[in-house]
């Protein structure tokens, strides 16, 4: 693992270097707050790890859908393969500061999100430089961004919410999500003044006694998501939530498994089609095999003909059928994050970095 090694060793420079390291010059009154730095890092790096496996998922399902519907037809040579349909993701990013640019580029690494499928607006376009050698749109039409997307994310300040509303209302799909990292604004006030009911929005706990919790926070967020651990972290249903630095509460498995099922929905699939999705796709469960613990159409409506297209302001408000299965089921919460972590620990395999093995010396 020499890349992995040396990458630890550049990104820990100033290790054995006392007088460039950010508590230096911090004073001694001010040295109590220095928990509050590794706070802001563990939110943002669950904020973007989050949003991404939300992407993820999506992306995930909408290609076994296609595949399901449209069956390929095996060829005997690679050479004779056609590259697979995709049905993609689309997705939008209002506001492109900090958290906005750490979006981006996680969801670019991680999300199997294409430069050509992200749209970004924000009021400096210019200062993307980055995104847009990549291929990524950056302009500045929220209106714009927020009609031609499946997933869109509000990176904006609470004081600019007012403006993006005015620019956005009456113009976000019926079929898009709209997930907010506006952490002030409840998702009954959002839901007022977008005009739209499909809203997510996570909810961090903090509590100063685990102040002290190990975290490395001397990474950027798509190196931090390397880690195995910390991305275990960031998981909503982790099982040591409680011995974490930073959790975030279930109900936001609630709110992106029920916008799942409004995603399979909208595309045609049955009841029980879109079970087996949820199953295969989130859950990381073999068609084939029998599970013990998974999911069922009693766990999100009592309703016994079809699945109607959920609420997900109302989620967020209510108890649910959904609430019970993943407060109390550990072989779901196991599975859940097993697939949580897999989203991330794929990139490597991707790369080559977990094939990578020292070669005997030559005699």
């Amino acid at each position: 693992m020499a890349s992995v090694e040396m990458s630890s060793a550049i990104g820990d420079i100033t290790r054995d270097l006392p007088s460039l390291n950010f508590e230096n010059a911090i004073s001694e009154e001010e040295t109590p707050y220095l928990v509050l730095r590794a706070r802001s890092h563990v939110i943002t790096v669950s904020a973007c790890a989050q949003a991404t496996y939300f992407a993820a998922v999506l992306n995930e399902a909408r290609q076994y859908i296609l595949e399901l519907r449209s069956p390929q037809q095996s060829k005997t040579s690679k050479f004779l393969q056609d590259a697979p349909p995709r049905d993609p993701l689309l997705v939008g990013i209002i506001g492109c500061g900090r958290i906005g640019l750490h979006l981006a580029n996680t969801l670019l690494t991680y999300a199997d999100v294409q430069p050509k499928e992200l749209f970004v607006s924000t009021r400096r376009p210019e200062t993307l430089g980055v995104l847009r050698n990549k291929g990524v749109s950056c302009e500045y039409n929220n209106a714009k961004v927020a009609t031609s997307v499946h997933l869109l994310f509000l990176c904006v300040l609470p004081s600019q919410l007012p403006d993006i509303a005015k620019d956005i209302k009456g113009h976000i799909p019926a079929q898009c999500t709209v997930y907010s990292f506006l952490s002030s604004v409840p998702i009954p006030r959002l839901r007022q003044v977008i005009k739209c009911s499909n809203i997510i929005k996570p909810e961090f706990s903090w509590q100063l006694e685990k102040a002290d919790m190990p975290w490395d926070c001397s990474k950027d967020v798509c190196t931090t998501l390397e880690n195995p651990e910390q991305v275990q972290v960031t998981c909503p249903l982790n099982l040591d939530k409680e011995d974490s630095i930073v959790s975030t509460k279930d109900k936001w498995a609630e709110m992106i498994l029920y916008s799942f099922v409004n995603l399979c929905i909208r595309l045609g699939l049955s009841r029980d089609e879109t079970i087996s999705t949820l199953n295969c796709v989130v859950l990381g469960q073999a068609v084939a095999r029998e599970y013990t613990s998974k999911f069922v159409a009693e766990n999100f409506t009592k309703r016994k003909d079809i699945f109607p297209i959920f609420d997900l302001a109302a989620v967020a408000a209510n108890p649910t059928p959904l609430t019970q299965a993943i407060t109390e089921d550990q072989e779901i919460r196991q599975q859940f994050v097993k697939k949580y972590k897999s989203i991330f620990d794929k990139f490597y395999y991707w790369k080559g970095i977990k094939q990578v093995k020292k070669k005997p010396d030559k005699d």
